[in-house]
């Protein structure tokens, strides 16, 4: 079975951790807000994506999100969203199951995103071992003992046409950073093709190195080629935000909080909990949509934002206009 992954998680959002992706082109700009009861945005509200009703939907969505952000030129497209439940917090759920479901996921939001090029699309998943298990599923238990459905890991790449490869190969040099102090450190660039039209990177959260290497993919071999390279459920607001202090590993850290801010969020959705829960949703290229949980699960649209520059900034200083 696939060693559980909880390294770098959480257990919901918070007003003072949450934060979030924003376009690249306002990262510096102010929250911009749009009031629903404004003539403008009721004009517009019907154009805007619904928030999904279920997974097939958010796989359409998302896929579509991608087409629409590649036919754009950008190269660096975040996904994040909750992988078991469209209520969910990043942690709810254990992390081998986590992983699990976003490969699914993952699955889905491919077959619409590209379908025209999927033998030449490239999903890397955090290391061989996931690799294997996306393309085989898990092997049965030494006792026979079928492991519970939620946990089972299922073949869901068996059948996908494009690569299937890894952005990390732990070894002693590389968990001791002798590879860079000796100059021995290879990018994993150098296993790309040049006929790759697309990088899918599934979850890369667990360790440092799964984002330093997929920084190395984006710097070595897509950065201005207009070939996408998607990051799904990184959680990249946390290396982004001052989650982890500046002081450790700063070496690191540094250049990639910058890789991390140059990420449009192409499709996010960020769920607030709390005793007014709320969600913050946004399908690319339309603007960020803010909703408030009513009674019965209805979903209430009280703001769309055009620009802002964290989660955490609507937490603090959105919300609190909509109560």
């Amino acid at each position: 079975m696939r060693s559980t992954k909880t390294i770098g998680r959480t257990h919901g959002l918070t007003a003072r951790e949450a934060s979030s992706p924003r376009r690249r082109a306002s990262r510096r700009m102010p929250t911009t807000t749009t009031p629903m009861n404004s003539t403008r945005s009721m004009r517009s509200n019907a154009t805007l994506t619904p928030f999904p009703s279920d997974y097939d939907a958010l796989e359409r969505q998302a896929g579509l999100a991608i087409r629409a952000a590649m036919r754009d030129g950008i190269e660096l497209i975040e996904l994040q969203f909750p992988p078991g439940s469209l209520d969910a917090a990043p942690g709810d759920l254990e992390g081998n199951v986590e992983c699990n479901l976003t490969t699914q996921r993952v699955r889905g939001v491919c077959r619409t995103a590209f379908k025209d090029i999927e033998k030449n699309t490239r999903v890397l998943f955090p290391d061989k071992v996931e690799a294997k298990l996306a393309l085989t599923g898990s092997s049965p238990t030494p006792d026979g003992i079928r492991a519970p459905e939620q946990s089972e890991t299922k073949a869901q790449f068996a059948d996908w046409k494009g690569r299937i490869d890894y952005v990390d190969d732990p070894n002693f040099l590389s968990v001791s950073g002798l590879d860079k102090l000796l100059n021995k450190k290879v990018s994993i660039a150098k296993r790309m093709k040049a006929d790759d039209k697309a990088f899918v990177v599934a979850y890369p959260s667990a360790n440092i190195s799964e984002l330093a290497n997929t920084r190395d993919l984006y710097e070595d071999a897509v950065k201005g080629t207009r070939r996408p390279l998607v990051v799904v459920n990184g959680e990249l607001e946390r290396t982004r935000s001052n989650y982890y202090p500046p002081f450790w590993n700063m070496g690191e850290m540094g250049p990639l909080r910058e890789f991390a801010k140059n990420f449009e969020g192409v499709y996010v959705i960020y769920n607030f909990k709390g005793s007014n829960p709320a969600v913050l949703f946004r399908c690319y290229p339309e603007p960020w949509q803010v909703f408030r949980r009513r009674r019965e699960d209805r979903l209430e649209l009280v703001c769309t934002l055009d620009a802002f520059e964290s989660v955490k900034s609507i937490a603090l200083d959105v919300l609190p206009r909509y109560p």
